[in-house]
């Protein structure tokens, strides 16, 4: 289940923050002196496209490719789904995200990335309509 947060309101003047450096995630590395422009998130992430809609993760089922419960996803409705990507569908009335998996001769599959939860595969016999894409995951990392 998801939570629908709506379409992305648009703001004349969105707030941007200045990229202050870059950090090493790897092995340390010397700080790279340079300037980079102000960055705003709606613009990262495009929320001004009309297709663009911010959907809440309801669930655990994608936690093992680092989706988790209250994570807001940044769904893009005007894509078709690309082996690999990671797609909101609607079974019967419910919503489900999971990666979209094709496979060669089949109907696609729906993977979840955790154990506990059942792949889904996608039959002529049932109703899944693709409700998008998902393009970003935003969730906290501490406190």
């Amino acid at each position: 289940m998801f939570s629908i947060l709506g379409p992305i309101s648009s703001q004349s003047n969105p707030a941007k923050k200045p990229v202050v450096g870059r950090v090493s995630c790897g092995f340390p590395s010397p700080a790279l002196e340079y300037s980079e422009p102000p960055l705003s998130i709606d613009e990262l992430v495009s929320l001004r496209e009309p297709s663009r809609w911010l959907l809440r993760a309801d669930g655990d089922s994608l936690m093992g490719i680092g989706i988790y419960d209250g994570d807001v996803l940044v769904v893009d409705k005007a894509l078709e789904p690309l082996n690999g990507d990671i797609v909101v569908v609607v079974i019967g009335s419910d919503f489900c995200c999971k990666e979209f998996r094709e496979r060669h001769g089949q109907s696609p599959l729906l993977i979840a990335h955790n154990p506990a939860n059942s792949d889904v595969e996608v039959g002529d016999w049932e109703e899944i309509d693709l409700w998008g894409v998902v393009l970003w995951n935003l969730h906290k990392v501490s406190r």
